[in-house]
């Protein structure tokens, strides 16, 4: 369910607020624009506006559905919830040095990548390493700026700094553990719905999921109960981008709803309840059609626009809806920015509707359009 929008209670035009003052005068004086009357009150309609505005900013914020900002985070708070912070990409380099080499804990990469300031990326080293002999070694390493700017490409060019003689190579193998931005307010707000809708009941199918979705990295979840017989619960997880989750983030969510499934009690899930914690598998959609684009149309920024939504399509029904809409895919195409009309649609080869498994996720694969 997408949040309302919020209509205005109290605002009114500035004209409206106005003619109202001026009809309060006395009919005896002049209240044309010039006349005393009206330039002694002129000011007085923005003034007036501008506390209905506020009037409607605090009813707005005193309801979830429309709260935004820290007015949303004390709704949060109010049933146990809390806004999810940005967290830093977590990446691992291959190093090869010269022994004798120590490349201690906190040392500084710098990246070619531009954060949000035009400042080249940063990272550190999470521990020291110490080259005993000439080889190879693993080093992990944390972006110092939080969110998905991190999440670079597999094969990026890093540089210490300053540099460590002795250091022969560095390879990046990629990412471990994506960055994720801070929770957004529709993101929170989804959250905050799901649990006033579905309250703690000590174990049943939507806890799971509310549970799953309360660790970092995670962003949607199904249960799957008696998956293993009785006693079992099997909980499948796609993260906040709408892809299959990372190992590390289905170890995380394993350990907090029954540590080493054992049913014992220890986490989230209730005693007697064996959990196994999985990651969702890809399930490609692949859209291909002829398209028509209206006269000034830049195709390249079309079809752009295109993969944004479609994106945004499949990430709202992850673990939701039954099937992947051909229909709701046409109706993206035509009506995505520059887009005249389209023939020829197909999604996987076809014109049907398709439909995940159980633990499946959809998500984008080739679009040649």
């Amino acid at each position: 369910m997408n949040r309302p929008e919020f209509e205005s209670n109290y605002e009114e035009a500035e004209s409206t607020i106005r003619e109202r003052m001026l009809e309060r005068v006395s009919d005896e004086w002049r209240k044309n624009p010039g006349d005393f009357i009206y330039d002694a009150i002129a000011a007085a309609p923005l003034e007036v506006k501008q506390l209905q505005i506020e009037l409607d900013q605090v009813l707005k914020n005193s309801f979830a559905q429309y709260a935004e900002g820290k007015y949303l985070d004390a709704k949060l708070a109010e049933v146990g919830l809390t806004r999810k912070e940005a967290t830093s990409n977590i990446r691992s380099l291959s190093i090869t040095a010269v022994a004798g080499v120590v490349i201690e804990e906190d040392h500084n990469l710098t990246q070619v990548v531009l954060d949000d300031g035009g400042n080249p990326l940063e990272y550190y080293v999470e521990d020291t390493v110490t080259f005993v002999e000439e080889g190879e070694k693993e080093v992990t390493i944390i972006c110092k700026t939080d969110g998905t700017t991190g999440n670079l490409a597999a094969g990026a060019d890093f540089m210490l700094q300053p540099s460590i003689p002795g250091v022969k190579t560095i390879v990046d193998n990629g990412t471990t553990v994506l960055g994720t931005d801070t929770e957004t307010d529709e993101q929170a707000w989804q959250r905050y719905f799901f649990k006033v809708n579905n309250p703690d009941t000590g174990g049943n199918i939507n806890d799971y999921v509310r549970w799953s979705t309360e660790v970092s990295g995670v962003g949607k979840a199904r249960t799957i109960p008696i998956w293993n017989g009785p006693g079992t619960v099997k909980v499948v997880l796609a993260d906040t981008n709408g892809q299959p989750a990372n190992s590390t983030i289905v170890a995380d969510t394993q350990e907090y709803l029954d540590p080493g499934s054992n049913g014992l009690g220890e986490g989230k899930a209730p005693a007697g309840a064996k959990v196994t914690v999985n990651s969702g598998t890809a399930l490609d959609i692949d859209v291909t059609a002829n398209v028509t684009y209206e006269n000034g149309a830049d195709p390249a920024v079309s079809v752009a626009s295109f993969k944004d939504q479609l994106d945004e399509y499949l990430y709202k029904i992850v673990f939701t809806d039954d099937a992947v809409s051909y229909a709701k895919i046409g109706a993206t195409l035509v009506t995505t920015e520059g887009v005249s009309t389209y023939t020829n649609l197909t999604i996987n080869g076809g014109i049907e509707d398709i439909s995940p498994g159980e633990e499946e996720i959809a998500v984008r694969g080739a679009v040649d359009i």
